[in-house]
């Protein structure tokens, strides 16, 4: 299973750890180095065989994607990233109007295409459902 690692430069495996309040590990999974941080950190907060209540996951950069967004959104969890580059990242706003916030005009760049949302939106409850009941992985 290992694999060369990029960001690393050497060969490897990944594991990623789901940790709870710094203390304790309820889930970890061997993965391989080109897997997707953001279906690991799902299938973590699906599968982690405890009786612990999850209703938030941080995660750093890599576990960050506007598809970790909705999902997490869909299968109720919040997810709350530590973004390293924060400065420099572009989000999306409301509307098509300018926005109403003076101070991150910078970073509201784009509208939320509501109509993507709406085309996509049955099948991916259909997945986040499946994604619940373990008819379908993450990854």
């Amino acid at each position: 299973m290992t694999e060369y690692h990029a960001r690393y430069g050497g060969n490897g495996v990944m594991i990623y750890w789901h940790v709870e309040k710094k203390n304790v590990c309820i889930y970890s999974q061997l993965k391989s180095c080109s897997s997707s941080e953001v279906a690991a950190m799902i299938e973590g907060l699906l599968r982690h065989c405890t009786d612990a209540e999850i209703e938030s996951n941080y995660v750093d950069t890599h576990g960050a994607s506007v598809v970790g967004f909705a999902f997490t959104e869909l299968l109720n969890f919040r997810l709350l990233p530590r973004l390293k580059n924060i400065g420099s990242i572009r989000l999306y706003r409301p509307d098509d109007a300018p926005p109403g916030w003076p101070a991150l005009g910078g970073s509201l760049t784009r509208p939320i295409r509501w109509d993507l949302i709406a085309q996509q939106y049955d099948q991916m409850v259909k997945y986040a459902t499946a994604l619940r009941l373990g008819t379908a992985e993450a990854e």
